[in-house]
């Protein structure tokens, strides 16, 4: 079971043991080192080189760990580094195919064209219109204000005047040139004549400047109806260019979609046959891995089998000999190791030595001469590698490539 505590400061870096079942150099606190024995968290780097750990998860060894490897053991560390490669590559080529997308450039292009809001050419033309429209006071008829009525007061007068002046004279002849009631009345009767044809103008003169209102209104009018109806069939031709453009943009934006789409697709396809190369890649060296995992397993059974007789085979000898002998102790097994480390470390005089300890110790001198005589056989044996099956069991679990790391 990991531990979560070791979490703390761990680099979440992976590394597999040697093949001298030790840690490679130049690892760093937190690192953790996959074994055949479970993974392994380093704690502590020693002044040597060497580390302090501890372990981490029993759980997870070279056998099942499928996470990847921060050293290049095994053809899985570096079929995964390739496939992270590759895929950066076909990830840089999806860019490079959205940068250089032709649809993408038109789309683009089209959006740089979008038509500027609509404006109406005639705004001006048309406000001022209402503008007059709206400001445009009631109608009122004033003769003073009436030109035409002035000319006509003018021209009735003038003519009332000289009608008079004939009017008078011809009276004045009639009398022989002198004055008279009936010229006088006669002069101003002639005169008042024009004036009641100038009075008989003036509801004339009121219906033209009524019809001169009117029309003023009407033209006004007229002219804001063709203003607005050439600023309608503008807006129209407006729409119509905003039209095309939203359907030329869209066109174009389906053709990029499309076009990223397929190269979407092409991309994830490329990393479904990467990834399945790499999973075939990585099935076969660990289908290799544990076969050569049972191969040495094997190996190690087979030894311990032949360890195992032989500590039946020492079993034996021991019990033969504490029988035969009336006296002293029995032997046992773990003397005969502590034998062979004396024999080891002192040679001759070391096992003498250890034989006399023994004696001491009250062990029967039958005994004593059967470790003597099994240390002398097996003990230059050991040394010289000549098949004793304890020391080829000791010296194959601790060779073993998948097995632990070693702290020095």
């Amino acid at each position: 079971m990991a531990s979560d505590l070791m979490n703390v400061g761990a680099t979440g870096k992976y590394y597999k043991v040697q093949q001298n079942g030790k840690a490679q150099k130049g690892l760093s606190v937190g690192d953790r080192v996959v074994t055949d024995g479970g993974t392994y968290q380093i704690l502590a780097v020693n002044p040597d080189g060497s580390y302090k750990s501890a372990l981490y998860d029993e759980n997870m060894t070279t056998r099942n760990y499928r996470g990847k490897y921060n050293n290049d053991y095994g053809p899985y560390s570096e079929a995964d580094s390739s496939r992270k490669e590759t895929r950066k590559k076909l990830s840089d080529a999806l860019d490079e195919d959205y940068r250089d997308s032709v649809s993408k450039d038109r789309y683009e292009d089209i959006l740089s064209q979008k038509p500027e809001a609509y404006e109406s050419a005639y705004r001006r033309e048309m406000e001022d219109i209402l503008d007059r429209l709206e400001n445009r006071e009631d109608f009122s008829y004033s003769l003073d204000d009436d030109i035409l009525y002035r000319q006509y007061r003018d021209s009735y007068m003038s003519a009332g005047r000289m009608a008079m002046e004939d009017v008078s004279g011809q009276a004045a002849a009639l009398t022989g040139g002198y004055g008279s009631t009936y010229a006088v009345s006669a002069s101003a009767g002639a005169y008042e004549n024009y004036l009641s044809k100038l009075s008989e103008k003036i509801p004339e003169l009121y219906q033209l400047s009524r019809q001169a209102y009117d029309a003023e209104g009407d033209e006004l009018y007229r002219l804001y109806s063709l203003y607005l109806d050439a600023d309608r069939q503008d807006y129209e031709r407006y729409r119509d260019s905003v039209s095309d453009w939203q359907d030329e943009r869209d066109r174009y934006y389906g053709e990029y979609l499309d076009e990223l789409e397929t190269a979407r697709d092409d991309y994830y396809d490329r990393l479904d046959i990467l990834r399945d190369a790499a999973e075939l890649e990585s099935s076969d060296y660990w289908n290799g891995i544990d076969r050569q995992n049972d191969l040495e397993r094997l190996e190690l059974d087979r030894e311990k089998f032949e360890y195992d007789k032989y500590q039946d085979s020492v079993k034996e000898t021991s019990g033969r000999s504490s029988s035969s002998s009336s006296r002293g102790k029995n032997v046992t097994v773990s003397l005969y190791d502590d034998a062979m480390e004396a024999y080891e470390n002192g040679g001759e005089t070391g096992l003498e030595m250890y034989a006399q300890k023994l004696r001491g110790s009250g062990y029967s001198q039958s005994g004593i001469d059967d470790i003597i005589a099994y240390v002398r056989q097996y003990g230059n044996g050991r040394t010289a590698s000549n098949g004793n099956p304890l020391e080829k069991y000791a010296q194959r679990v601790k060779s073993s490539i998948l097995n632990k790391i070693y702290l020095r």
